[in-house]
Order: C-alpha cells, then structure tokens, then sequence
C-alpha cells in the first residue's frame, strides 16, 4: 500500500474493524503522520493553546489573548471555548494548504476521519454550523474546506452567509478586536431552526486570533443560541 501523503510504499497496520465492518483504513506512514502534533497535556482551556511560559496568563490557566478576550465588554461570553485537535505546526500548515489551494482529496479525506471521530465523542449533543467562505473566496477556491470534509457526515440545519470583508490577517490585533459587533456573517438559511438551537458547535479548518469565530458567535446569540462553542483542526 501507499501513503495518501508522501505516496511511499507504506505497511497497511489492519484493525479488526476494517476486518470485521469493512471501515476504511488511514493509509499514511509513521514518517508523515509524526511531523503532526496532536494537542495535549496542558493547554489554554479556553482556546486550546498549548501553555508555555510565553501564553500563559498569571492568574489562570488561560493564554494571554483568552484572558484580554475576556475583558472585552461584546466578546467575553461569545464563545465558551475552542477545542482544536492539533498544534498549527510547520507539518500542518503545509497539509492544511495542499488541502486548500490544491485540493488534495487524500489529505481532506484524513482530516474528514479524525474529526468526524472527535466530533462523535464530543459533539453528539451539538447543533453544527460550518465557517462560511465570502463569495468571492469560495469562487477563487472552488470549494468549502470545511464543507468539503464534513459533508458525508454533517447536516447543519442553520448555514451562514458571509459579506466580503477584508481579511482578518491583514488587520493589527486592535482593529480586528474593536470589529466584533461588526460581524460579515449572517443567517443565510434555516433562520426559523435558530429558535430551537441551544447548544452550537462552529468547525473551522484553524483557529488562530479567535475574531473569525466570535463575529460569527455574535449572529447566532442574536438568533437565540445560547451556549457556542468552535471545533477547528488546528490551533
């Protein structure tokens, strides 16, 4: 068999899952799959953050940036917490941009396993709403990356549109935190599911400032959710 990554010749490592239930076996090797990092041990409990003396806020175990978001008088109850499966390393970026900007199918197929994974254990409960793409991204782009992975095992009641906005990395920390109540998101269908939506799980592909998910958190608690959490791949 051959790795989905670095397309090597790779031993196949068969469960008795795959066996027995016919499930599809994630085919990379140790070498490609070693350069993720999976985020444990301690970390932000508001974002994911893995904590290290540079993060860490000096009255609890938060970073600094989820400690001045929960000063902010309009984000500081947007979002409950983030929870991210990996570290946004030098491995993953590269993964998450072959995914992105060439569409690598073997790549968003792993990711597609290991969230839908983590979501079944961790989300049962909760009302999916993906991130959107402006218009004009999603044409450049040919496609939702998180739609894209998702879409065999999701099927959000509520879909949110985005206007076109600047991007957020082109922006200091300053303006993107004063935005928050100026949000590019809105409710684009299932607007009547909102009154019945209490519990929320935004997915994102990365979590990186947190302005992106907050602005989308404050159309939802327009619309009567009440507790929002994110789900991202990387942190």
């Amino acid at each position: 068999m051959r790795c989905l990554i670095c397309h090597e010749k790779t031993q196949a490592k068969l469960s008795w899952g795959a066996i027995f239930l016919g499930s599809e076996e994630e085919l990379v090797c140790e070498r490609c799959e070693g350069g993720l990092e999976l985020i444990n041990g301690e970390q932000c409990e508001l974002c994911s953050r893995v904590l290290g003396n540079t993060w860490r806020s000096s009255t609890r175990p938060i970073c600094i940036d989820c400690e001045r978001w929960t000063r902010h008088k309009t984000a500081q109850d947007l979002l409950v917490k983030n929870t991210s499966l990996y570290s946004y390393n030098e491995t993953m970026k590269e993964w998450i941009a072959q995914y992105k900007f060439q569409g690598d199918a073997e790549i968003g197929c792993y990711f597609s396993n290991k969230l839908k994974g983590f979501y079944a254990k961790n989300f049962r409960d909760y009302s999916p709403v993906l991130m959107p793409l402006s218009n004009e991204r999603l044409h450049a782009r040919g496609f939702n990356q998180v739609e894209l992975i998702t879409k065999e095992w999701l099927a959000p009641a509520v879909t949110l549109g985005r206007m076109e906005s600047e991007q957020q990395s082109k922006k200091n920390r300053k303006a993107r935190i004063s935005q928050i109540n100026q949000s590019p998101f809105y409710i684009q269908s299932g607007i009547d599911s909102m009154k019945t939506l209490k519990k929320v799980v935004l997915l994102d592909d990365v979590y990186t400032t947190g302005t992106t998910v907050r602005q989308a958190a404050y159309v939802l608690r327009k619309h009567g959710a009440e507790h929002i959490e994110s789900l991202t791949l990387a942190r």
